[in-house]
């Protein structure tokens, strides 16, 4: 018998750097299912964070990112700006503010938190040109200070005051790792929509 094709694998989100022999069909739903379960805790972040807002209309408004800095970040040079006017000492004040608004996004876990607040802060075209160390000329996140803001908005959410650096660094590498796949599974999401909606 002639040898076979090596399978293709999953490595799912929960299950770090194990992976998990797969059909092409199965790696395909299993992406699909990732994609909409992050847009799923997202939508709920949202809505829990729009609740409380309603229900304490009595407390002050929640601090809000400066208007000088639109997120998510939606280009290569608003990067170069956001990392600018994160190390400029002038900006403390400010930065502690986007750290407390980014802090806001809720999420059931500190993956979910951190994941959320990383799609916050950047779309995933802006995050498919970045990863941990820099890798194929992408930006290094571990020498950016957007990393260090990051760091402090999850450790400043109520639910991941002990997340340790260890456990923010995994989930992080693990998104941006993710963004082509988030990118992929968008996009045939879309085109099923429009076949569908083309032929009804």
């Amino acid at each position: 018998m002639g040898a076979r094709g090596a399978r293709p694998t999953w490595r799912g989100g929960r299950h770090g750097p194990e992976t998990i022999p797969c059909s092409a069909a199965q790696v395909h739903i299993l992406s699909l299912l990732e994609h909409i379960k992050q847009q799923q805790d997202q939508l709920v972040a949202k809505v829990n964070h729009l609740s409380s807002r309603v229900l304490n209309t009595s407390t002050p408004q929640e601090p809000e990112c400066p208007e000088c800095i639109q997120l998510p970040i939606e280009s290569l040079g608003a990067v170069d700006e956001l990392e600018a006017f994160l190390k400029d000492a002038a900006n403390a004040a400010a930065k502690q503010r986007m750290i407390s608004s980014l802090a806001t996004i809720g999420g059931q876990d500190v993956k979910r938190v951190a994941w959320n607040i990383l799609s916050r802060m950047f779309t995933e075209e802006v995050a498919k040109t970045i990863s941990w160390k820099g890798a194929n000329g992408k930006r290094a996140f571990s020498h950016m200070s957007s990393k260090t803001l990051m760091y402090r908005a999850v450790r400043a959410n109520s639910l991941c005051r002990t997340a340790t650096d260890t456990d923010i660094q995994r989930y992080a590498i693990r998104w941006f790792n993710l963004a082509a796949d988030r990118g992929a599974a968008r996009r045939r999401l879309t085109n099923r929509s429009n076949q569908a909606e083309a032929d009804d």
